[in-house]
């Protein structure tokens, strides 16, 4: 009897370690092909009807993929300009997405009302222009809004929604974010992979209301004026370095007297 128990205790145990391994399995995020995304474009270029023979085999010839091994980023830089090459909207929009410090941010408004391939990709070159800008509020709230399974470059999405929480000090949001990317997602290039370990271990370490986080308050405030961030947000953070400041101040002023 006793020896039954065990046996039927031990297939629990390796059932239960199966499908966890299944689980995880499903939950990996994964970049789609290269064959799944090229019939994903010949569909959307067919829907915009397209014609032009020209166009068509220019289009053709820059998705002849199956032999190369291309990078996520490159795949949604090669996506954006099929989308530019047939949408003359689109065009202005990415030649309006400028990295110089005084050219504003284009209007999105472009992007919507569009098909569901065309608009989670374009949301994610948008999301990634504003991260590169340093818009880190406006990139979160475009990224965070995405699916990693829905775009062509799911660790560039999650790279570079990390960056953004990294540097608006959402601790326990990027470390979920960097997890995701490190532990769950194939493909990661090394770029990515390498600097997503520095921001994990600089998120561990980060303690609230230390000298480290306020200084880095501080220095969050200074890029918000330089984009021109003013406001309440600002007035709340620089409330918030005073408070901390003032806590330390505090403690070190009742440590001295004891």
């Amino acid at each position: 009897m006793m020896r039954t128990l065990t046996l039927l205790l031990a297939g629990t145990v390796a059932l239960v370690g199966i499908i966890d391994s299944v689980q995880s399995a499903n939950n990996v995020v994964t970049a789609p092909s290269a064959t799944e995304t090229r019939t994903k474009v010949q569909h959307w270029v067919a829907a915009q009807g397209i014609t032009d023979k020209a166009v068509l085999k220019r289009i053709g010839k820059a998705w002849a993929l199956d032999k190369q091994a291309v990078s996520g980023s490159r795949v949604l830089d090669m996506l954006v300009g099929t989308f530019a090459s047939v949408d003359a909207p689109t065009q202005a929009f990415i030649e309006a997405c400028k990295l110089e410090a005084d050219t504003p941010a284009p209007d999105a408004k472009v992007l919507q009302g569009k098909d569901a391939f065309y608009t989670a990709n374009m949301q994610l070159f948008y999301g990634r222009y504003l991260a590169q800008k340093q818009m880190y509020d406006e990139s979160l709230e475009v990224l965070s809004a995405l699916d990693p399974k829905t775009v062509v470059d799911p660790a560039g999405l999650l790279y570079f929604k990390a960056v953004c929480e990294h540097q608006l000090l959402k601790k326990s949001e990027g470390l979920a974010t960097l997890r995701t990317l490190l532990q769950n997602t194939s493909g990661v290039p090394l770029r990515y992979k390498t600097t997503a370990e520095l921001m994990q271990h600089d998120l561990q370490g980060l303690k609230k209301d230390s000298l480290d986080e306020i200084s880095r308050k501080m220095k969050d405030v200074e890029r918000r004026l330089e984009l021109g961030r003013g406001g309440q947000r600002v007035q709340k953070q620089e409330d918030e370095i005073v408070a901390s400041l003032d806590a330390i101040i505090e403690k070190l002023e009742q440590q001295g007297g004891t």
